[in-house]
């Protein structure tokens, strides 16, 4: 399931055994001499089960278990003659804190042991300080998730990362609100859920250091992310409904991911818009066929151009366009004028992507762009003065995707580095698309003024590649589209 790749990775490593706890082939304890902090530290890092029983090993190993910070990961609790609930409960209970980092994902929670299993966990969860919480559900039926109570809310005094996957989310309404709720939260994920738009708002309201917020395969709800917050970093709405996407109020928001979404309204246009985010530098995919980009109070369409709708701070653009279709075509090359400042451009070809709202086959000969259309394309200052990169995904070869091609690369006079990935896989394929690519290695059909640092590089796309999400939220990557 899509949520599962998205989720933090275990608090220790499932690697790790018991046996590291052991002595020395030579028959001495020399673990046992170290510091009680190096033990520690060596407890930390074991699972839960085998954590646990370092008790056992000698009068120096007893009592380090509980001395250490909880690291729990349920996995490492199966297989069990035992209710993996049942050990969880135990394990909380009887651990005296803090919880360094606990991750429920394997358990099933529904009517029948609901109100006997969320009220215990969360309250020591809520006790002994939980910093890092992964809670996932595994009901029969996800139709309706179960809802968390509201007492989950008490560990946001401790929560650095919060993870929620499939629950339905408490409800706010009438709580107290404020930078205490979540004093030190970090990052947010509410994945496979139902949150409603004034129980984010909520959070976003109560969490003054939250940089990271993930929307992963949500059901519509919220249909409406509103980023009014002045610590968010990057927001990411990922495989999930939404009919809107809006940075209102984000002073140092600097990414905003939205990738494989899709409207939950029956127009089928998800709206992107955005208001007041000075430090935006990344962003993408805006979508040609489903994503209605708003700048400021201004609608962008094609064919209407407005000197103030640009958002000059953008570095690196991702875009996904059907060159087969007309108007994506006009929208592509609108959308580009409105990012004065890209110099990272990521193209998405989704010519064969059937997953769209609108028919292609609609697209009536009278629609199709002319002759001279890609002559006639007025400037584009991006691609004029500032574009050093692009990378072209999904390459087949159709005529205006070589246009397009074309269009850069006799424009962009400080493009450095061009990569194409190739659509498909088969040798035919490549060998045609290939040889639609040749004449474009000439120098005669680049403008750029920087010809010893230049590239062009064909490639297909490595077997099963697929843009992760861990890449997309690491702040510390520059570039977290597929290159």
């Amino acid at each position: 399931h899509v949520t599962d790749c998205c989720l933090p990775p275990s608090p220790v490593s499932p690697a790790a055994h018991l046996s590291a706890a052991t002595s020395s082939s030579d028959g001495e304890d020399r673990i046992s001499a170290l510091s009680d902090t190096l033990l520690r530290n060596v407890v930390s890092r074991l699972p839960v089960k085998d954590a646990a029983r370092t008790g056992a090993l000698s009068h120096r190993w007893r009592g380090l278990w509980r001395a250490t910070p909880l690291a729990l990961d349920d996995a490492h609790l199966l297989p069990s003659p035992a209710p993996a609930a049942a050990l969880v409960s135990r394990v909380l209970a009887s651990h005296p804190g803090p919880f360094r980092a606990v991750r429920i994902a394997e358990i099933r929670v529904d009517e029948s042991n609901e109100e006997a299993l969320l009220p215990e966990w969360l309250r020591h969860l809520a006790d002994k300080g939980v910093e890092d919480l992964t809670l996932v559900n595994r009901p029969y039926s996800f139709d309706v998730p179960v809802q968390l109570p509201a007492t989950l809310l008490r560990c946001g005094t401790s929560l650095r990362r919060l993870y929620l996957g499939v629950w339905l989310f408490p409800f706010t309404t009438g709580l107290p609100r404020g930078p205490g709720v979540f004093p030190h939260l970090q990052e947010l994920g509410l994945c496979h859920g139902i949150t409603e738009e004034s129980d984010l708002d909520y959070v976003l309201a109560c969490s003054p250091k939250l940089e990271t917020l993930a929307l992963i395969s949500n059901y519509g709800y919220p249909d409406r992310v509103r980023i009014g917050s002045r610590s968010l970093r990057c927001v990411l709405v990922w495989h999930s409904l939404a009919d809107e996407v809006a940075a209102v109020s984000a002073p140092n928001l600097q990414r905003i991911i939205i990738y494989c979404t899709h409207p939950s309204e029956d127009d089928g246009v998800t709206k992107v818009r955005i208001g007041h985010a000075p430090q935006l530098a990344v962003l993408g995919y805006l979508d040609t066929a489903t994503h209605e980009l708003e700048i400021g109070n201004t609608i962008i369409k094609a064919g209407v151009t407005n000197p103030n709708t640009v958002v000059p701070s953008v570095k690196v653009l991702a875009l996904k366009v059907r060159f087969r279709v007309p108007k994506e075509v006009r929208t592509l090359l609108c959308f580009l004028r409105c990012f004065p400042g890209v110099e990272t451009l990521h193209i998405m070809a989704s010519d064969n992507d059937t997953d769209h709202y609108d028919d292609p086959g609609e697209v009536k000969p009278s629609d199709m762009l002319k002759s001279t259309f890609w002559q006639g394309v007025g400037p584009i200052k991006c691609v004029k003065s500032r574009v050093q990169k692009l990378v072209f995904d999904q390459f087949t070869g159709g005529t205006n995707q070589v246009e397009f091609l074309k269009l850069v690369l006799g424009r962009a006079v400080l493009l450095q580095k061009v990569i194409v990935l190739l659509a498909g896989a088969d040798s035919i394929s490549i060998r045609e698309a290939t040889n639609k690519l040749q004449p474009l290695a000439s120098k005669k059909m680049w403008a750029t003024k920087v010809w010893g640092r230049t590239s062009l590089e064909v490639r297909g796309r490595a077997a099963g590649q697929v843009w992760r999400y861990d890449e997309a939220s690491d702040l510390s990557v520059g570039d977290p589209f597929i290159s």
